[in-house]
Parts: C-alpha cells; sequence; structure tokens
C-alpha cells in the first residue's frame, strides 16, 4: 500500500512539531508544511496530498476559505480541522466546506491517525477515476555549490529521458544570469521567464505555458533571461508562484540552479522535493560540498538532499569519503566520459538519447527509471 500523503496548513510552529511527531507512522509521510496566506489553495494543490490537516490557531478562518476551494477543485482529497474549541458553529462551517473530520488539538496520536483515514476513506468515495489524482509529481532541484560541477548537464539529460520516457516534464532554467539549459538542447527560446515579470500580470498557468519553449523530446523549458542585468527582476516570490502553478499540471519539474546561494536559490529550493547536490570528486570540491550541506541544515532543507557525483575517477577522495563526511545517499554516480558529453554539448544533443550500451548513458538511464518508480 502506497503511503498516505498528508499536508498540513498552521502558523504555529510549535503544533507543526507536535503534528510531526504524532505522525510518525509506515503509512504516513508528511509532504508539506503550509502557512495561511494568498497562495495556500495553489500551494496545496501542487502537494497533492491525500488529507489536508487544517489547524485552527485562534480563530483562524481563512482554513474555511482555502477549504472550502480544495473542495471544488481537487476530487479526492480529504480534509479534517484541529481546534481547541469544538462547537456546532464549527462543526457546520467545516461540513459546509467539505471538511470530513474534527478532532480536539490536544488528540493523542493514535485518535488523529484514525481521523486521518476517516476523511480519506470517505472522500475516497466521491472518485470515480483515481488516476489524475494519484498522479505522481516530483519537483527536482540540481545544485553545486562552485561552477563546474556539470549540473546543467546532469539536470538537462535528466529532464529529457523523463520526457522520452513520456513523463509530462519541464525544466527551469534558475542560472538567471548566465544559464545555458536552451543552448545544451539546441532551442532558441523567443521568451525567458523574464517575459513573465515584464508582463506585469498575475502568474497563471496561461502565462506559464505561453512562454515556454518546448524540445523534440516534449520537455518544456522556462529559459533564464537573455542577458545577466535582467536576473535581478525575477524575484523569490515570482520564482516560488512559478513553482506552484506548474505543480497541478506537470509530473516532473526539474530546475537548474545556479552555484551559489541567492534568495531565488533558496525559494527553489524550500519548494523542490529532492535537492541533489551535483559534485565533482576531489578534496576541493568534498570541502565545497560539506559547506552546501551546512547551509542546508541552517535552512533546515538537508532531508531533501541527496548527492550525484560527476566525472568519477579513481583517486585519493572515494564515493565512500563522500557518503561518511556528508551522510548523504548518493543517488548516481556517473563516470568520467568528457568524449561523450563534450559531443553531446557541441550537437546540442542530450547523451541520454545515445547508444544505451555506453556506460553512462546506461547509468543516467538507470538514475531515471529510479525516479519514475519511486
Amino acid at each position: 500500500m502506497d503511503k498516505l500523503k498528508i499536508a498540513v496548513v498552521t502558523n504555529n510552529i510549535d503544533q507543526q512539531i507536535e503534528i510531526k511527531n504524532l505522525l510518525k507512522d509506515d503509512d504516513i509521510v508528511i509532504v508539506g508544511f503550509l502557512n495561511y496566506d494568498n497562495m495556500t489553495s495553489l500551494k496545496l494543490l501542487g502537494n497533492n496530498p491525500d488529507v489536508i490537516i487544517f489547524v485552527r490557531d485562534g480563530k483562524e478562518d481563512s482554513l474555511f476559505v482555502v477549504a472550502a476551494d480544495i473542495y471544488a477543485k481537487s476530487v479526492g482529497v480529504g480534509m479534517l480541522v484541529m481546534a481547541d474549541d469544538i462547537n456546532l458553529e464549527l462543526l457546520t462551517r467545516a461540513m459546509e466546506c467539505g471538511i470530513r473530520q474534527v478532532v480536539g488539538t490536544g488528540s493523542d496520536a493514535a485518535k488523529l491517525k484514525e481521523a486521518i483515514f476517516k476523511s480519506h476513506n470517505i472522500e475516497s468515495q466521491r472518485v470515480g477515476d483515481r488516476e489524475t489524482h494519484s498522479l505522481q509529481r516530483k519537483v527536482i532541484s540540481y545544485f553545486g555549490g562552485k561552477g563546474g560541477t556539470g549540473k546543467t548537464t546532469v539536470s538537462v539529460n535528466t529532464a529529457v529521458a523523463l520526457a522520452n520516457a513520456g513523463k509530462k516534464t519541464v525544466i527551469l532554467d534558475l542560472d538567471l544570469q548566465f544559464g545555458d539549459v536552451p543552448i545544451l538542447l539546441d532551442i532558441e527560446p523567443k521568451d525567458t521567464i523574464y517575459t513573465i515579470v515584464e508582463e506585469k500580470t498575475a502568474i497563471t498557468i496561461d502565462s506559464v505555458k505561453s512562454v515556454l519553449a518546448f524540445h523534440r523530446s516534449g520537455l518544456g523549458v522556462l529559459a533564464a533571461p537573455r542577458s545577466p542585468e535582467f536576473a535581478e527582476y525575477v524575484d523569490e516570490k515570482t520564482v516560488e508562484t512559478i513553482i506552484n502553478v506548474l505543480k497541478p499540471y506537470y509530473e516532473y519539474i526539474i530546475i537548474d540552479l545556479p552555484p551559489g546561494f541567492n534568495d531565488t536559490t533558496i525559494a527553489a529550493i524550500e519548494n523542490s522535493d529532492i535537492v541533489n547536490l551535483v559534485s565533482a570528486v576531489d578534496i576541493s570540491s568534498l570541502r565545497n560540498a560539506k559547506l552546501c550541506m551546512n547551509i542546508l541544515e541552517a535552512l533546515r532543507q538537508s532531508d531533501k538532499a541527496t548527492l550525484i557525483l560527476n566525472r568519477m575517477v579513481d583517486g585519493i577522495v572515494s564515493k565512500k569519503d563522500f557518503e561518511q563526511i556528508l551522510d548523504l545517499n548518493v543517488a548516481l554516480v556517473l563516470p568520467d566520459d568528457t568524449k561523450t558529453v563534450l559531443t553531446g554539448l557541441n550537437k546540442g544533443v542530450p547523451f541520454v538519447g545515445g547508444n544505451v550500451k555506453n556506460p553512462i548513458v546506461s547509468v543516467m538511464n538507470e538514475y531515471v527509471r529510479s525516479l519514475i518508480t519511486e
């Protein structure tokens, strides 16, 4: 049985911690903690949860507006409220918004889990065809603490392989000053992410799709600005909104990030399900990767991180050294094959579509299959 995906909405950090501790269960996974704001509904739809827990903090009534919006737009999402004061008015308003269960904030783990599964089971009866609802969606970022790690090559080849496998995929080039995703794909986008900012209108799925370029694999591409000076106009709020707008419509959102940390990079990381730290295999790169992990830990994002080792060769530093020092799972180890990679780069043809017997092609395809089957 697949784990039940839970999203929690509360402005109270103590409540977040308490609920996280209550829901340590093999059958449940928390896919996100959200605050009440004007983006809550959009973020919830993007997280694609099975059940949403709304915490009524004091007289927090915006939850009813959010719940009504979710009930209208998404069949199959169960909802419940945790509240200090349970009364007839609360129960009535909850019922009107499609909320299936109401429990006290002091409920123990058993009572909360019972309410979660009841809410899920009741709401499931509304679902005729759950195929769309259960569609797997992931936001995967590729990040390197310094340039030259090969993160763009890895992210582009991952995205193309997913598209070739029939997965609805889009890649965001968030190296806003020097992004070269289109070059690796041999496409010339008419519009870029700056076009969205320049239009100064609400960011919707239609406005984002209108500026996408498309690779022959079917991969959608949101290009970085054409010139570095336009990068400053793309802020973290724009990045967060674009990601959340795309989530309900794409199975995989691949993000190529710039080296180093800035506000837009942090926003992308915070809105990602997986953050792949791409590193070369040498002492300098190991030190740099450790510094990056320290920052991710400070941002409370380290639990999303996995490691990709690029251009692996036998030497003083090994895969085991990276695993032990960084305490990270290695998701992918790419062999050193400069000829294959450079040939693909120069032609604008991702190497993942090459000879399947080539080790680097085989390893990359296996990695992509693992993403699909997770």
